[in-house]
């Protein structure tokens, strides 16, 4: 996850933003089943700094995309 956010393909937040980092339970999306890593980031909202919970979906190891933990809307 780290390297993922470090290489800054995820415009959503940097690894500098990142309060916690941890492992989630095994979730299945849409019929796949896929590791899950929890971030909670500090954001700048229009009232403030808030944190924002994200999951990152990993199969075979590798962070395959980014959702917001509460919606489930893809981050890019």
């Amino acid at each position: 996850m780290k390297k993922f956010i470090a290489a800054g393909t995820l415009k959503e937040f940097k690894a500098e933003q990142v309060v916690t980092w941890k492992a989630g339970e095994d979730e299945s999306i849409d019929g796949v089943s896929y590791q899950i890593g929890l971030v909670t980031y500090k954001a700048q909202t229009i009232f403030g700094e808030k944190p924002v919970n994200a999951k990152a979906l990993i199969k075979g190891g590798e962070v395959n995309r980014w959702v917001f933990a509460k919606s489930g809307m893809e981050m890019r």
